[in-house]
């Protein structure tokens, strides 16, 4: 007598995997419909296992009994090896290598052993070749049961080998799992062969697909449950298997520029009901043109199409896409939301060849154009020197910092009183062999996501420090240099040392030097960052806030912090040019000066700008009108022409 514990056993486990499935909405992408297609097949194959074994029990068969088994055991071995085949599609669209069966003889021949299966069964019933059911014996083996065995090791000993090689795709953490689901699995059909009565496949079989779904699967990261798309995670890892395996492929780019106010003008639950509406909508897309696309979703709101059909190439890809999903775009429209698309068409490999490039470019296309255009092509893109600059700005980074390649420019400040040059605003340039002069617009934000601010930041002190004690500021006219500090500067325990360290090398008076924070950075002010802001001043050094006017700063809490100047951003200098701008420029100016506070106006470029400034009793100004940044030998001989004195 067959033990049947293991198949009861085993079904309850495909099913706790289905749930899985449904609750974490896995049932979106093609490798999680392939895992949903294995897992049923191997549930109905345990169920027809069971059948067949619970009516084979009671022998002699009653004629129920015998057509029960005999529909088991066909259900069983179609289904069973079915699942074989179908887990190796699974293993293919795990790491992205689907279009190997694109061919006509590819497929033949993936084909080929199960369509031997299905022609066996078929003669069956004439033959009796392959298993018998009768009432006197039961279910007995035929001749041709070791031909199911053979054929169903070719499935199985392909996806084994393809396992080891595609260890590539796949980290050890998920490879190593995915292959002890074979190993796992011949031992149960050896076992089970040698030993029939213990019907452990199906149970094994089970341990396996739960061992796939918690390490390999792993909805937390595979699913964006909310928005009911792949998640960003999956997406990254799909497009560097994609490019590993050399298959041609395009992606659709989708940037919701004001995602974050659709999220608050409709609250998480309905933007997440939102985003799902689109999703469903490209599926559509998808079935009507026989498409296969993926689907993936990065937050707050950039949703990531891959498609292997030629059908996106055609011009005006953006703007015919948005149209075909736009339906339930335009019902939230007439409730108030104003939706701004930017969609990008990346070919790969022939736009770009490396996942880096093409995640940077995901994240950045909207920025090519000025001009308020919805639909670009990478084509258009990858070639400017500007792109080409930030697709490498890591690497320019870290030359720059091992090969000392910062330079620092030297923008002179006015004096409207004394009518000469009074200090000056140091500001670093990278000096790249390759890519030329970069202005700190370009490598500044990328420093601070790539973790070079700091390393960046002791460059320029040590620089600045250098060119003070090199030169004789008062034969210059000058009275300090301004450095600007990052915020992550600011938040070092050790920045105090590091500045006393720098000023007993190279012998700086304090005074000498003017620090600059700018207004964001005094937003959100930590405890660190206050006791290193009063720890330098107690040292001598002044302290200046830059771009005064674009954050929040509160009047009060400019009163409290030790600052010596307020330097008015260039946004606030622009808009004098209306009555109300002028006033509030003005009035802010007063209330600074009557706290004591000195004030310099940035991004004065007009002869206009500077008879404003003058008339409301500007302290400093500084900007374009009188000089921009200079490199160092020319911002000294600019200061010896304007401030020159005899024997300078």
């Amino acid at each position: 007598m067959r033990i049947i514990y293991f198949d009861l056993c085993a079904i309850p486990l495909f099913l706790m995997i289905l749930f899985i499935c449904h609750s974490r909405k896995m049932t979106k992408g093609t490798a999680n419909r392939l895992f949903i297609s294995v897992v049923l097949l191997s549930l109905f194959s345990a169920v027809a296992d069971l059948g067949m074994e619970i009516a084979d029990n009671a022998v002699p068969l009653s004629e129920a009994g015998r057509v029960i088994c005999t529909v088991s055991t066909y259900m069983y071995l179609t289904l069973r090896n079915a699942n074989i085949a179908v887990l190796l599609l699974f293993l293919l669209a795990l790491t992205k290598t689907t279009f190997l069966l694109r061919k006509w003889w590819s497929k033949i021949v993936f084909s080929l052993p199960y369509t031997m299966i299905l022609v066996m069964l078929a003669q069956n019933p004439f033959t009796h070749n392959a298993f018998t059911v009768t009432a006197e014996a039961g279910y007995a083996r035929g001749p041709l049961m070791l031909a199911f065995y053979g054929i169903a090791m070719v499935y199985g000993l392909g996806g084994l080998a393809y396992c080891v090689y595609c260890r590539r795709y796949l980290p050890p953490d998920k490879w190593i799992p995915l292959l002890s689901v074979y190993i796992l699995a011949y031992i149960a059909v050896v076992i089970q062969f040698f030993r029939p009565q213990l019907l452990v496949e199906m149970f094994c079989t089970a341990l396996g697909e739960m061992l796939i779904m918690l390490s390999i699967m792993r909805p937390e990261e595979r699913m964006d449950s909310e928005a009911g798309m792949l998640s960003w995670a999956s997406y990254q890892s799909d497009l560097r298997n994609i490019l590993l395996s050399g298959e041609k492929v395009q992606i659709i780019v989708i940037r919701m520029l004001n995602c974050r106010e659709i999220r608050n003008y409709l609250g998480e639950h309905k933007y997440n009901k939102y985003l799902s509406e689109i999703a469903n909508d490209i599926r559509t897309i998808r079935w009507n043109r026989r498409h296969r696309i993926e689907i993936y979703f990065e937050r707050p709101g950039t949703i990531y199409l891959i498609t292997d059909t030629d059908e996106t190439g055609r011009e005006n890809v953006g703007e015919r896409l948005l149209s075909e999903i736009g339906d339930h775009i335009k019902r939230y429209a007439k409730m108030g939301v104003r939706f701004e698309p930017r969609v990008c068409l990346i070919r790969c490999p022939e736009d770009l060849r490396k996942a880096e490039d093409i995640i940077s470019l995901g994240h950045r296309f909207q920025t090519a154009d000025s001009s308020g255009r919805t639909a670009f092509r990478a084509s258009e893109i990858v070639q400017t020197k500007a792109f080409v600059i930030e697709a490498h700005i890591e690497e320019i980074l870290d030359r720059a910092i091992k090969e000392n390649r910062i330079v620092m420019h030297y923008q002179p400040i006015y004096d409207v009183r004394s009518g000469r040059f009074h200090s000056a605003e140091a500001l670093a340039r990278i000096a790249d062999p390759e890519y030329g002069l970069l202005s700190p617009a370009i490598f500044i934000p990328a420093a601070e996501m790539e973790g070079f601010i700091l390393p960046l930041g002791d460059a320029v002190l040590e620089q600045v420090f250098r060119f003070i004690s090199e030169h004789d500021l008062d034969a210059l006219g000058l009275s300090n240099i301004e450095i600007n500090l990052s915020v992550a500067q600011c938040m070092e325990r050790n920045l105090p040392e590091k500045i006393l360290a720098l000023q007993r090398k190279y012998g700086v008076d304090p005074c000498r030097i003017n620090l600059e924070i700018t207004e964001t950075t005094f937003e959100n002010i930590s405890e660190t960052m206050l006791e290193n802001v009063n720890a330098l001043s107690r040292m001598g050094y002044s302290f200046a806030l830059d771009d005064y006017g674009i954050g929040y700063s509160s009047i009060q809490r400019v009163n409290h912090l030790p600052l010596k100047i307020i330097k008015i951003d260039k946004s606030m200098l622009e808009e004098a040019s209306s009555a109300s701008g002028r006033t509030i420029l003005e009035h802010t100016m007063r209330m600074m000066q009557a706290i004591g506070k000195q004030l310099v106006a940035e991004g004065a470029e007009t002869q206009d700008e500077i008879d404003i400034l003058k008339k409301m009793d500007c302290d400093y100004i500084q900007g374009f009108y009188f000089s921009q940044p200079l490199p160092e030998e020319a911002f000294i001989r600019f200061m010896k022409e304007q401030n020159g004195r005899p024997g300078c």
